[in-house]
């Protein structure tokens, strides 16, 4: 597997939730050089990922109040949720507004990167939905659902990642693998994914 899919693939594995996302304009329908999507690439994938890593991590965090009531946990998951609905569409947006990577299947590749997000953004609208009905009594009740929710969470990245190989697979040529390995942006994912 590809430097910048393998360092994707961890890291979406890692992370079980929401994201921040800045958008980087380019025009619609251009051909964007591949240095320049790669960088787009890495960025906003770290930047997704990172965030969903800090959502887990203070969701965790508040969680573990005592003085937290099943109504409380109730919201802090549909706000845990639609965070996450919010951040994948940015996420979505941003890798449009890339444009399409000026290598052979760049077309195609994009096609499967977008598919891949759009996957995981309809996971987590699925669960937002779910959250916004979790019954809040009896506590056992809350529990129950809640554990069920989370498991869906630690699914949630699963048509990102089938997007990510797919979009190695298309690129034959090797060319935007060769770009996104001389990204600072993807040496900065790589050292995300293994702690560094």
């Amino acid at each position: 597997m590809s430097v910048w899919l393998r360092s994707a693939a961890r890291v979406v594995a890692a992370c079980v939730a929401v994201v921040v996302v800045a958008v980087v304009a380019a025009p619609a329908g251009a051909l964007a050089d591949p240095q320049q999507w790669s960088a787009t690439f890495c960025t906003e994938t770290g930047n997704w990922l990172s965030g969903a890593q800090q959502g887990a991590q203070e969701l965790t965090t508040k969680a573990e109040d005592p003085n937290l009531t099943e109504a409380d946990g109730k919201a802090l998951l549909v706000d845990y949720a639609s965070t996450g609905v919010d951040s994948t569409k940015a996420f979505g947006q941003a890798m449009k507004t890339a444009g399409v990577p000026d290598v052979k299947n760049g077309a195609k590749i994009q096609a499967a990167i977008l598919a891949g997000i759009a996957g995981a953004q309809a996971k987590l609208i699925a669960v937002e939905k779910a959250a916004k009905k979790l019954p809040t009594k009896p506590p056992l009740a809350f529990q129950k659902g809640a554990q069920k929710l989370s498991k869906s969470l630690g699914t949630f990245s699963e048509p990102f990642q089938k997007g990510l190989s797919k979009a190695e697979s298309l690129d034959s040529s090797g060319d935007l693998d060769a770009a996104l390995s001389k990204q600072p942006s993807c040496a900065d994912l790589q050292q995300f994914v293994t702690g560094g």
